[in-house]
């Protein structure tokens, strides 16, 4: 397993509980409402899911330790979220806090930790020695290629251009692609930066211009919402519960298009909602999502993140401690992640 980023990975696992979830379905005769032993369970899964894109070949994660408080009721048919923070690596050792919650009250809350293993080996029979606690305390984490950590804002054409390439570009180079959206208009006051559009005439005629042309060689519609510009806030917090949820590319993309070439006013929960649906997200909990403080808060922490790392405009790709920056710079970030960019090896 590769080191985790330097903030820490989160992940929330959404889902509703069904009546053979109740703590009557597991004897407990009279008592309809969610049992424990199914909380924790979701905990687990999204402890799991939180760091599984990190994994060699070969390597899984099992429960070694649930240190959690029930401390109030969950209910049937109703949306249950499993919140799992990584707070600490040490070794194979790895370390969340959890958190569960349904309609914004809190249900569970505490630890888990979870070990590295190697399945092979784990998996055997018996009579097979399988990891010691000493010992995946002590093995050091196999090291991973970097991920590509990609810095959009809705408000950028050249987001939704740089978005239809990216996804190709991780994939041909086996790396994980994390989607981060946050707000081009905040990194911009903050480090004292120019908006392109604020430049002299001249520069905006053949800014445009270029745009339309880049746009032209990758064979897609751009132009400009008639109510441009449209407040991306709820579709930017609305993308990281879509990266939550393991669909990111496709919500991304959709809501892309939908501002740059189909006129969709993405500033709408009833149009977030209908993008989520085609791409096979919840509808109600994404808008739910539009409003969360978690989401909010995910958003400004890539903000503050992309600040402290360099980045200065989007799109923005960094890998490792590399900064791509622009659509046109997607074939140098290929050869980079191909090694055939010797300036930066």
């Amino acid at each position: 397993m590769r080191p985790p980023p330097s903030v820490l990975l989160h992940h929330v696992h959404t889902t509703t509980p069904q009546a053979g979830d109740t703590a009557a379905a597991i004897g407990n005769t009279g008592i309809a409402v969610v049992s424990t032993p199914h909380v924790i369970a979701q905990l687990e899964e999204a402890c799991h899911r939180c760091v599984r894109n990190y994994f060699e070949p070969g390597e899984a994660s099992v429960g070694t330790r649930v240190d959690v408080s029930h401390v109030a009721r969950a209910y049937v048919g109703e949306p249950l979220q499993a919140r799992a923070t990584l707070v600490q690596v040490d070794g194979r050792r790895l370390r969340f806090e959890v958190q569960a919650t349904q309609g914004g009250r809190t249900i569970m809350t505490g630890v888990h930790e979870r070990a590295l293993v190697r399945t092979e080996k784990f998996q055997g029979t018996r009579n097979t020695p399988v990891d010691s606690p000493e010992e995946i305390h002590q093995q050091p984490g196999s090291l991973t290629p970097d991920p590509i950590d990609f810095y959009f804002d809705y408000h950028s054409p050249w987001c939704y251009l740089a978005a239809e390439q990216i996804s190709t570009v991780a994939s041909q180079a086996g790396r994980e692609l994390r989607w981060r959206p946050f707000h081009l208009a905040h990194l911009i006051e903050r480090i004292d930066g120019r908006r392109p559009l604020d430049a002299n005439p001249a520069f905006v005629r053949w800014f445009k211009q270029d745009m339309q042309d880049w746009a032209a060689i990758q064979g897609l519609t751009l132009r400009y919402h008639p109510q441009f510009p449209l407040r991306p806030v709820r579709a930017l917090r609305a993308s990281v519960f879509a990266q939550d949820q393991g669909q990111a590319d496709a919500f991304v993309r959709a809501v892309m298009k939908g501002y740059w070439c189909d006129g969709t006013d993405i500033s709408d929960l009833g149009e977030i909602g209908r993008i989520a649906s085609a791409v096979g997200l919840d509808p109600a909990a994404t808008r739910d999502a539009c409003a969360a403080p978690h989401y909010r808060q995910c958003v400004e922490d890539n903000t503050a993140q992309a600040i402290q790392l360099g980045v200065f405009g989007a799109p923005t790709f960094v890998v490792g401690k590399q900064l791509f920056w622009g659509n046109d710079r997607i074939p140098m970030l290929a050869r980079y992640l191909a090694g055939a960019l010797s300036s930066r090896n």
